[in-house]
C-alpha cells in the first residue's frame, strides 16, 4: 500500500514552553516510516510561513497514494471552538484566534482534506495535550468531524496534556508507538490498543491514549514490506532506480537506456546484450533487466528480445537456478522506479510473453522471487503467476436496461451494478475502464488488465447474458461522522 506521511516535530517554543523530545520523537517516527517504505514529508522546529507549504503539497500529493498520516509531536489546544497544533511562533502566554490562525495548522483543515480523500486510509497521530500548551493545563477539545476512511490517535484521553517524558530520548506515547509499528501484519486498530495498555501500565494507570475511527478499510503499518525490503538481495539504488547513477562504461549504456531515444536506446542494448555473460554483477543484470522492459515499448531491440525472451534468457540462468536480468524483468512489472507496488497499474509491455514462461522449469525461481514480493504487499486483486493455473472467478451483477443511442434508438444494455472478486467488491476501483457497449469478452479483456492476469484464466459469472454492457458509476456520499 503506497503510504505519504507527514511529520512535525516542535520543541523550540518561546521560553517556558520549551519541549524536550518532540523533534527525537518526530525523527524516531520519520526513520522508522522509511524503513517501512513510507515517503515522507518531514518539518521540525516549524515556523508559520512552512504551514501554508507543507498543507498544500500534502493536498497536492495525497491522490497519489493509498493512504495517508499526518504525526503532530508538540504543543496542540483549543482555542474558541477551533483545535489548532502549535508551531514555534505561536504566542503561548495570550494566545487569540486571529494569532492561531497564522501560527498553528488548524485539525479542520487537516480533516478538510480528508473530507475530498474518503476513498483513502487517513491516519492522524497527534502527541500532543488535549488541554493546553504545556502537554500540561486545563482547556477541553472542541469535537470535531471526521470524515469516513479516517483514523485518528490522540497520545492522550480528553481533558488530558500528555506527556514529553517517558522513554531516553521520547515520549511515553511516541515510545510505546515505536514498539509496536514495525511489528508485522498488526492492524492499526490492534497497534493502538497495545500502545494504550503500554502508556497506561508505564504511567501507573495516570494516562490512557485515545482513538477515534471511521475506517472502512484495513490498515497495517507493516504488511512484511519491512523484512522484505531488508531481504532483497539487491542493493537499493537498483530497487529504486530512479536513484541508479553509475559513471562507469556499464552505468553510462544504462543511462542511454533511459534518454527516452531510440536511437540511442537500441546502440546501447546491442552493446550490452554483446557483453559477455559472466562480466555482469547481480545488481547489473538486475537493471539491465528493469531497463529492457521499460525501452520494449519503443526500442526495437528491447522489442526484439521480449518476443523471444524465453532463448534470449537463457544466457543469464546461473547454475542454482537464478537469473537476475528476468528477476529485473518481472520487477519492473510490478515496482516503480521508487520501489513501491504498482497494485493493478502493472506494466503489460510483452507481458503475455514474459507471464508464460512462469510455466518453464528453468524459470522457476524467478517466479517465486516474485510471488514473494506480491505477497509481501497484501494485495488481494492481482494474479499470482505460478506454474499451476488457477481460474479467477469474477461476479457480475446486471440488470436489462433500455438506453436511447445518439438517434434516439432504444438500445437494450447489461447495466452492472456489481463487480466482485475473491470476494471484494471491485465496482468503484474498476468502474474507469470503458465498459461501454463491451460484451463477455471485452470484459475478461478489462479484468485480465485490472488483475494484471492472462485472459484465459478469467471466468466470468453473470446473472445475464453479457451482450452489450454498461456500468452504473457508484459515488459514495461523504459519510461524516460526528463525535
Amino acid at each position: 500500500m503506497k503510504t505519504l506521511a507527514l511529520i512535525i516535530g516542535n520543541d523550540e517554543y518561546y521560553e517556558g514552553h520549551k519541549l524536550g523530545n518532540a523533534v527525537n520523537d518526530a525523527t524516531s517516527i520519520k526513520n522508522e516510516f522509511e524503513k517501512l517504505g513510507y515517503d515522507v514529508i518531514f518539518v521540525t522546529n516549524g515556523n508559520s510561513q512552512k504551514i501554508v507549504e507543507l498543507l498544500t503539497e500534502f493536498e497536492t500529493r495525497i491522490k497519489d497514494y493509498d493512504a495517508t498520516i499526518f504525526f503532530f509531536a508538540g504543543h496542540g489546544f483549543e482555542q474558541d471552538g477551533e483545535n489548532y497544533l502549535a508551531f514555534t511562533e505561536c504566542q503561548i502566554g495570550d494566545p487569540n484566534a486571529y494569532h492561531c490562525r497564522q501560527t498553528c495548522i488548524q485539525i479542520s483543515d487537516l480533516l478538510k482534506i480528508y473530507s475530498y480523500n474518503t476513498n483513502k486510509i487517513n491516519i492522524l497521530i497527534l502527541d500532543a495535550c488535549r488541554r493546553g500548551f504545556e502537554r500540561g493545563t486545563t482547556i477541553a477539545t472542541s469535537p470535531f468531524r471526521a470524515p469516513k476512511g479516517t483514523f485518528i490517535a490522540f497520545s492522550t484521553s480528553p481533558n488530558d496534556g500528555a506527556s514529553d517524558e517517558g522513554y531516553e530520548g521520547n515520549s511515553i506515547f511516541t515510545g510505546s508507538l515505536l514498539k509496536y509499528v514495525g511489528r508485522e501484519r498488526l492492524s492499526v486498530e490492534e497497534l493502538f490498543k497495545k500502545v494504550r495498555k503500554t502508556v497506561y501500565a508505564l504511567s501507573g494507570g495516570k494516562r490512557t491514549t485515545w482513538e477515534h475511527t471511521s475506517l472502512i478499510g484495513d490498515f497495517y503499518f507493516n504488511t512484511g514490506q519491512l523484512v522484505y525490503s531488508l531481504a532483497l538481495p539487491y542493493s537499493e539504488d537498483v530497487v529504486k532506480d530512479i536513484n541508479y547513477n553509475s559513471d562507469d562504461s556499464f552505468g553510462l549504456l544504462i543511462q542511454e537506456l533511459k534518454s527516452y531515444n531510440w536511437n540511442k536506446q537500441n546502440p546501447a542494448i546491442e552493446k550490452l546484450l554483446n557483453l559477455p555473460k559472466d562480466s555482469l554483477d547481480k545488481n547489473q543484470e538486475f537493471i539491465f533487466g528493469r531497463n529492457l522492459l521499460q525501452t520494449s515499448g519503443a526500442a526495437f531491440n528491447a522489442g526484439q528480445f521480449m518476443e523471444d525472451i524465453h532463448n534470449k534468457l537463457q544466457k543469464y540462468t546461473k547454475a542454482d537456478g537464478e537469473n537476475n536480468v528476468l528477476n529485473g524483468i518481472l520487477f519492473e512489472i510490478y515496482f516503480n522506479a521508487h520501489g513501491d507496488f504498482r497494485k493493478e497499474k502493472t506494466k503489460k509491455h510483452f507481458f503475455e510473453n514474459i507471464i508464460k514462461l512462469r510455466k518453464v522449469a528453468e524459470f522457476k525461481k524467478s517466479f517465486e522471487f516474485i510471488n514473494n514480493l506480491i505477497l509481501s504487499n497484501d494485495y488481494p486483486l492481482i494474479y499470482l503467476p505460478k506454474a499451476e493455473d488457477e481460474i479467477i472467478d469474477v461476479d457480475v451483477v446486471c440488470t436489462n436496461q433500455n438506453i436511447k443511442n445518439f438517434v434516439g434508438d432504444d438500445i437494450e444494455y447489461q447495466v452492472i451494478n456489481k463487480i466482485s472478486c475473491n470476494s471484494i467488491d471491485i465496482t468503484n476501483e474498476i468502474a474507469n475502464y470503458d465498459f461501454h457497449g463491451k460484451n463477455e469478452l471485452g470484459l475478461k479483456n478489462i479484468f485480465s488488465n485490472f488483475l494484471s492476469c492472462p485472459i484465459e484464466l478469467i471466468n466470468i459469472n453473470s446473472n445475464l447474458q453479457l451482450n452489450k454492457v454498461a456500468i452504473r458509476k457508484v459515488l459514495e456520499e461523504e459519510d461524516l461522522i460526528k463525535w
